[in-house]
């Protein structure tokens, strides 16, 4: 995600023209979304396999220890989690081939620009949330 967003896009930005940076950034993002699906999936699998580990289920399943460390920082971890599937997806596999469609059927529509500002944001958000996810797990090691 941080090479796509600060060395791809900005090369392809300053080296392509509009036609082919759209048709690279797709295929791109095509060929890689397969292998980023496989690594958030993993992570899923032995973050809640660590999760039983670190804290035990009962630390989320009653009432009285899921607010204690480290099971409140595996909480929010897995709440961020959550959140980057879901942005993922809609990201993936709703905005990212409308707003390409639209792009190259009408490059300066104001769709086309609506659509591109939101994946735009669809995908810093999903940097930024990886970030605190990976951050948060750090701190786990820490409590």
């Amino acid at each position: 995600m941080i090479f796509y967003a600060f060395v791809l896009v900005p090369f392809m930005k300053k080296t392509r023209s509009r036609d082919e940076y759209v048709i690279i950034l797709n295929d791109v993002g095509k060929q890689f979304r397969v292998l980023g699906w496989v690594c958030l999936v993993t992570i899923a699998i032995t973050g809640v396999i660590l999760s039983d580990i670190i804290s035990g289920w009962e630390a989320f399943t009653s009432g009285s220890r899921h607010s204690q460390k480290p099971a409140s920082t595996i909480a929010w971890k897995m709440i961020g989690g959550a959140l980057i599937f879901i942005i993922a997806a809609i990201h993936d596999f709703k905005l990212g081939p409308k707003a390409i469609a639209t792009w190259v059927e009408k490059p300066d529509s104001n769709e086309a620009i609506a659509l591109r500002r939101r994946m735009t944001l669809f995908g810093r958000i999903n940097l930024i949330l990886s970030l605190t996810v990976f951050w948060l797990g750090v701190t786990i090691i820490r409590v």
